[in-house]
């Protein structure tokens, strides 16, 4: 255990200093340069990435949790920039049951659904049959077994929120609302988004936009808006896609379709996937709200998903989300 933990420490040391020189040429915040060049990120918003960053950067800094808007008695850690959760405090309080296998040193997770095991030290995790690579092994301390926070979404159906000012992760059985469902054709739910749909300098990046389609809106549904954004803590819901005053009889948008629209207005245009390297797994979420409202009063472009939901929650009839991760 201790020449694991200092292999995991050493690693650490070259990640911040990889992070920290990607954030002295700005080009730690997803789009950052772009957006600036467009006018879209105000001098406040620069410092609150910059001082967000610093904060993410903490080795072993505590991330509190909450579980269906409560408090978790336990926290889980920043360590070598990924969120790592104790999986049992946060699988029994979801009503999952932890099976511990003391000879193969791996935990099986038995849900409503899906069965899932994961083995102590190792990145992969098996879903229902399926093996998924994750941003950082698993590992033990103080006699808890920490794993990544993508581990949730695949094996207990939870979705992720981060709130930056209270560093706080919060866990929820919620995807939607009012009866609206979505889906894309580009990636399986908590799969991985293929690079073509990445910014062009991501290597394979065509900064293509990802085809969304939606179905069963609300009665009274006037208009559609849809959001992309990444809820990564180093990019603390940077938006990189969204469209509002879709008309109520549209049912989707098609791959490509970004920036030569035929009805709709894109409050931000389409910025690919371009996560810092080393920074692991970011979870990108694109979501469709459903409003009674033809028009939105959006005056001004909005850089984080937070500066947009309070106007789409005004006017919200229902919503539908799915999530992707992506990687450099």
């Amino acid at each position: 255990m201790k020449m694991e933990m200092k292999r995991i420490v050493g690693r650490k040391v070259w990640i911040q200093m990889a992070l920290w020189g990607a954030l002295c040429g700005l080009s730690v915040v997803p789009g950052y340069a772009a957006a600036e060049e467009a006018g879209a990120v105000q001098a406040p918003a620069a410092k609150d990435v910059v001082r967000n960053v610093s904060s993410y950067l903490q080795w072993n800094t505590p991330v509190n949790l909450q579980l269906e808007d409560k408090a978790l008695p336990v926290q889980g850690a920043m360590i070598n920039t990924v969120i790592m959760v104790p999986l049992r405090s946060v699988a029994e309080a979801s009503g999952a049951r932890l099976t511990w296998d003391e000879a193969t040193r791996s935990v099986r997770i038995e849900g409503s659904q899906l069965s899932a095991v994961q083995k102590l030290g190792e990145k992969s995790v098996t879903v229902n049959g399926t093996s998924y690579e994750l941003d950082h092994e698993s590992m033990l301390s103080d006699g808890n077994l920490l794993v990544p926070a993508r581990l949730l979404p695949l094996v207990l159906g939870l979705e992720l929120r981060w709130d930056s000012a209270s560093r706080t992760l919060a866990l929820s059985s919620r995807h939607g609302s009012g009866g609206l469902t979505i889906r894309t054709e580009a990636f399986q739910l908590n799969g991985n988004i293929p690079v073509a749909y990445a910014h062009g300098g991501v290597p394979g990046g065509q900064n293509v936009s990802l085809p969304v389609s939606w179905s069963n809106a609300p009665a009274g549904t006037q208009s559609f808006a849809v959001v992309m954004y990444d809820i990564h803590p180093i990019a603390d819901n940077y938006i990189h896609w969204s469209v509002i005053d879709l008309p109520a009889d549209m049912q989707g948008l098609k791959e490509g379709e970004a920036g030569s629209l035929k009805a709709g207005r894109e409050l931000n245009s389409y910025f690919g996937m371009e996560p810092p390297r080393y920074s692991g797994d970011h979870l990108y979420r694109v979501a469709v709200y459903a409003l009674d409202t033809k028009k939105l009063d959006a005056a001004e472009t909005p850089v984080f998903f937070e500066q947009l939901e309070p106007l789409l929650k005004e006017h919200m009839l229902g919503y539908a989300e799915v999530d992707g991760f992506f990687k450099q």
